[in-house]
């Protein structure tokens, strides 16, 4: 089986009042763990939201590029092919718009209209307030290269070798110019009526920015990857013929070159009469910016692709050796490096006297500008060679995790509503998918499953490991926390008994098959859990020993509920059983028309299941009968939270619902961009569910008072409830059989 590391994130808290205790101890208004309590009720007496108000969204598409920020917006491109606008200062969508393509392209705003490149060839403008599109321009291939909008005209470049200037208002064409290859990431400049811009035919272009006429081209010896910089009628620009040219702004004419020994891919950066840039030949170079007359040069270790910043005379800048280097800009002397372990071809941003650099190993750096001491550091969960924007004390960058962050810079912490107040954050390398496995907490130890075949034990305020254990196969099911033993499935077969405090193995009992996504409840002493050899297994808690178990005839991939001397779960025989939880035998069984991944909620004598014949099922949990049932459309793998009478849960139709739990009647949905298999959780009357397309949605009631500045729910909440809540968005997907059946929204009987 082919595995991919991929750096997990895990946000973790410190209470403001009290310390995190036992999670059989919690309060109901918390939710620390799948399902929210050890017997999986799925149930909480926290208040519900009663209408589909969207509090936030955490978005976590494909790959993200640099954003820009305007007017307290950030916008960007994803290579989930979504653009983007979100509140710079708390992270709310604001909206987004879908292309068929992915996005390498930077947006590029000017009066109200949001200019952006997409890989399905076209150039779009939106409504940089609502994501409305109000144009888009097809050209003949992939728009990576960054648009730029000047005095009302759209300048960009495109795959299919041509450059083009749009009227933004109206999308449509000016002129347009081709050059002999492809235009790739080489992107626009414009000054003095001119438009520069590198091409992989080996030219270096300037246009008349009214009519597109040729002004001049200059032909360097390799193609053009290099974005130009134009400062003072000079253009300055690197090519893959290892040169850096200085050419006339207005002529065209070679002022000077200089031969490296390496692609130059930077952008050249001017400051003070001298040009700074990379090189691929592993170093950084100083010319003079007149005559590029060689000043100094600094050798690393690595290939230099990352474009340089100066600040307060120092040459901030990153290499493929993994370092971060600052040196002197008078003399290449080196002030300090720093080491982040992987590839760093992040542009550096320096601001409020610290250094943001992001690295391949997927983490983002704040170092001390004057002695690179480590501030603070964030792992993300993915590569980083976005460039940083900071601003208004945040910093914003992307990463190959599909995510954009927005960190304090002072402190490298995110949260819910930027303030902060005491959260902890962390990160921890399990070296594999943290795949479906929800995270417990008890004892200030967050304990979670990673599909190495690992259970680790992570200290909740410093992510330190406290210890691991390693099981025969991959750890999907998530842990549970009673009386300081951790139980777990595996799919090595087995279930474990773990010592909460040392990890060291108590006991284990083999399966006749996979424990894959059902997960421990636990109830007067016995764990009761499902194995894909189709059982219900009921064992002792303390020895580990069968006390019985009940065959059923597909896989048991939902986890069981226990409640009032019953267990619940559901079959992928199509069948809800209800067991004696203390001798196994069947009280009833009720028959739905498609496969059960979804784990039952109970509340108020009902039982509440989704199924994959589209429906939502409420059944009297004493004899089985059926109360209501709701059509929704789509398979419902999702499992169901009951509070405030309300029944809250997600549909393979894109939608959440929430159902009235006495009569199944609608009281409202939200259709978000993908299909919903993650199952909610709910704290202090916000629902959080996660969807395919991406985000984390949080439902609640606004108030004044919550209208203010002030964070609507303490931010160690809804930090922990984003972090379950996401874990499990892709849970059971392969496990799901496509069916459409019809049949009216409510039936009662």
């Amino acid at each position: 089986m082919n595995q991919k590391r991929i750096i997990i994130i895990f946000t973790v808290i410190l209470f403001l009042a009290s310390e995190i205790v036992l999670a059989e101890n919690l309060p109901k208004s918390d939710w620390p763990m799948f399902r929210g309590t050890l017997a999986n009720e799925g149930h909480s007496d926290s208040q519900a939201p009663q209408t589909n108000q969207t509090l936030w969204k955490f978005n976590t598409g494909g790959q993200v590029g640099s954003p820009i920020i305007v007017d307290g917006i950030a916008y960007t491109g994803s290579y989930d092919r979504k653009v983007y606008a979100f509140n710079a200062t708390n992270g709310q969508l604001i909206w987004n718009y879908t292309t068929d393509g992915i996005i390498v392209s930077k947006p590029s705003i000017e009066g109200g209209i949001i200019c952006v490149g997409s890989e399905d060839f076209n150039l779009y403008a939106l409504n940089a307030s609502t994501g409305e599109k109000l144009w888009n321009y097809k050209t003949g291939y992939y728009v990576d290269s960054d648009p730029l909008i000047v005095d009302g005209v759209v300048y960009f470049g495109s795959e299919d070798s041509k450059v083009y200037a749009l009227n933004v208002t109206t999308g449509k064409q000016i002129w347009n110019y081709t050059t002999g290859d492809s235009i790739m990431l080489s992107s626009v400049a414009v000054q003095n009526g001119t438009v520069y811009i590198g091409s992989m035919d080996n030219y270096i272009y300037a246009l008349n920015a009214t009519n597109g006429q040729l002004i001049w081209r200059y032909k360097t010896g390799d193609h053009i990857i290099s974005p130009p910089n134009v400062f003072d009628g000079v253009v300055y620009i690197g090519s893959s013929d290892d040169y850096v040219y200085a050419l006339d702004a207005f002529s065209g004419e070679l002022k000077w070159r200089y031969l490296t020994d390496g692609d130059v891919y930077s952008a050249p950066y001017i400051s003070d009469g001298v040009v700074y840039f990379g090189s691929l030949d592993s170093k950084v170079y100083a010319l003079n910016a007149t005559d590029g007359k060689h000043i100094w040069s600094y050798t690393t270790s690595g290939g230099v692709a990352s474009s340089p910043t100066v600040s307060e005379g120092v040459v901030y800048v990153g290499s493929n050796d993994n370092n971060i280097y600052a040196l002197k800009a008078l003399t290449g002397e080196v002030l300090w490096t720093y080491n982040t372990e992987d590839v760093v071809i992040s542009c550096p941003a320096v601001a409020h006297d610290m250094v943001f650099v992001g690295s391949w190993n997927g983490k983002f750096y704040a170092l001390s500008a004057a002695e690179g001491s480590l501030m603070w550091q964030f792992a993300t969960g993915g590569k980083i060679d976005s460039t940083p924007t900071v601003a208004n004390g945040l910093v914003y960058v992307g990463s190959h995790d599909g995510k954009i962050y927005a960190l304090n810079a002072s402190t490298g912490m995110i949260g819910y509503d930027w303030e902060l107040h005491n959260t902890v954050f962390w990160s921890y390398d399990t070296g594999d998918m943290v795949m479906f496995s929800g995270a417990a907490i008890a004892n200030n130890i967050v304990y979670v499953g990673s599909y190495n075949g690992k259970v680790y034990a992570l200290d909740a305020q410093t992510g330190n490991e406290i210890w691991n254990y390693t099981t025969g196969f991959a750890v999907v099911s998530s842990p549970a926390v009673y009386k300081d033993v951790v139980y777990v499935g595996s799919e090595d077969h087995k279930v474990y008994a773990l010592n909460a405090s040392n990890g060291k193995s108590i006991w284990k009992y083999t399966t006749g098959d996979q424990i894959m996504v059902s997960s421990p409840a636990i109830a007067d002493d016995i764990v009761y859990i499902g194995s894909n050899d189709g059982n219900i297994y009921a064992l002792d808690a303390t020895e580990g020993t069968l006390l019985w178990k009940f065959k059923t005839s597909g896989h048991v991939v939902s986890s069981p509920c226990v409640f009032n001397g019953k267990v619940y779960i559901g079959s992928y025989d199509y069948k809800i059983y209800a067991l004696n939880a203390s001798s196994g035998f069947m009280i009833w069984e009720y028959t739905t028309e498609g496969t059960i991944s979804s784990s039952p909620a109970i509340a108020d004598g009902v039982v509440y299941i989704g199924s994959d014949d589209n429906k939502m099922y409420a059944l009297d949990s004493d004899e089985g009968k059926l109360i209501w049932e709701y059509f929704t459309g789509g398979e419902v793998a999702s499992s169901p939270v009951v509070s405030d009478e309300t029944v809250f849960f997600g549909s393979y139709n894109c939608k959440v619902y929430a159902l009235n739990a006495k009569t199944g009647s609608l009281k409202w949905s939200y259709t978000t961009n993908d299909q919903v298999v993650s199952s909610p959780a709910i704290a202090n009357g916000i629902v959080y569910i996660g969807s395919y397309d991406h985000m984390v949605y949080a439902f609640g009631n606004l108030s004044e008072e919550q209208n203010s500045s002030e964070p609507i729910i303490p931010v160690e909440v809804a930090i922990i409830i984003g972090v379950i809540a996401i874990t499990f968005i892709v849970a059971t997907t392969f496990l799901l059989k496509t069916r459409n059946k019809k049949g009216s929204n409510i039936h009662t009987k």
